[in-house]
């Protein structure tokens, strides 16, 4: 797309908004072992903690709010994979979750500013009415802010929400360019997922993530090979006959088996063991459907019911938790991100 292109639409002087559900990652099925498809894996959106940004057509390119300056990046990347030249726009970022605690927040904002600038800058009558992306219009998008690169499940949740089993592929296969997507459910109207943060601490990222990646031994294939059937045969099923206890099981058992791989890394953190004793605890409530999203900290426990989740966070509330924790209740999403152009 050229740089004329974008000024066919410069002169709109509405609101495009976009809104993502979150994302928490149950852990990948295998790395290193060229034997397995790498990083495939289980994920799943929520309806709360997403992120949503407005962008209008300005003179300038300029980002205010949380995350703004990887807003700008992010825009800037999309100026120069689609051949837009010098673009103005005025990106706000109204709303989004901490970065680097195992919410997806960077590839959630990354896809919602690329949707953002495709609908400013790319479609030539934007439309009032609310639109959500396929699958392959997410991954033309990622393409522009450059995720996706392991895990995909963000790309999925983005996409169309819902519980996510990727398959992980082959380095330096062709005819692989993103992970595969194996199921997709949507999760029950009436469960919900209570999320608990710990301020203050932040998960692996960046150059320390890769660090911690090449330390790492491959994950031994019987590991893989019990994830992958945990998940085919036990998660996935239960999500879609709505059968809570099977699948608070199998969340249980998915999460510990696949952070097994990730003990000589994920041991260091300094959060580390405050989070082992946080599920313990959650488990003495009566919750078996808990799990640590990617690094950590943030950590969801599944209920059946608001009431349910209530109880919960008023019970754990009650024993000082929120001195040290955040503890969102939200529903599963059941769709992906929706961008809506707002006439002035």
């Amino acid at each position: 797309m050229s740089a004329n292109n974008a000024s066919r639409t410069t002169d709109v002087s509405g609101t495009v908004e976009v809104r993502t559900p979150g994302r928490l990652h149950l852990g990948m099925i295998s790395f290193g072992n060229p034997t397995v498809p790498s990083f495939g894996g289980v994920g799943v959106m929520v309806a709360g903690l997403g992120v949503e940004v407005r962008l209008t057509p300005a003179s300038t390119l300029t980002a205010s709010g949380p995350l703004a300056d990887r807003a700008v990046a992010f825009a800037r990347q999309c100026a120069e994979a689609w051949s837009l030249g010098q673009v103005g726009c005025a990106i706000e970022v109204t709303a989004a979750p901490p970065a680097h605690v195992g919410l997806g927040s960077g590839t959630q904002l990354a896809l919602a500013v690329a949707a953002g600038m495709r609908q400013v800058f790319l479609v030539d009558a934007p439309s009032p009415a609310e639109k959500r992306f396929s699958t392959d219009e997410t991954f033309h998008l990622a393409a522009a802010v450059g995720r996706g690169r392991r895990s995909c499940v963000g790309i999925y949740g983005f996409a169309g929400g819902g519980l996510i089993f990727e398959e992980g592929r082959f380095a330096g296969d062709p005819s692989k360019q993103v992970s595969p997507l194996v199921a997709r459910v949507a999760l029950p109207e009436a469960w919900r997922c209570v999320v608990f943060i710990h301020r203050d601490a932040e998960g692996l990222f960046g150059e320390a993530e890769k660090e911690a990646f090449a330390r790492l031994p491959s994950v031994p294939e019987g590991i893989s090979a019990e994830l992958s059937r945990i998940a085919a045969e036990e998660l996935m099923p239960a999500a879609e006959r709505g059968a809570f206890d099977a699948f608070s099981d199998a969340v249980l058992r998915y999460g510990r088996l696949a952070g097994k791989p990730f003990e000589p890394e994920s041991s260091r953190l300094p959060f580390h063991e405050a989070l082992g004793g946080l599920i313990d605890l959650i488990g003495q409530c009566g919750i078996r459907g808990v799990a640590q999203s990617s690094w950590g900290p943030a950590v969801m426990a599944c209920c059946d019911s608001p009431g349910s989740a209530e109880r919960l966070v008023a019970t754990l509330t009650g024993r000082g938790l929120a001195l040290r924790y955040d503890m969102v209740i939200t529903p599963f999403a059941r769709h992906g991100a929706e961008v809506r152009y707002t006439r002035p």
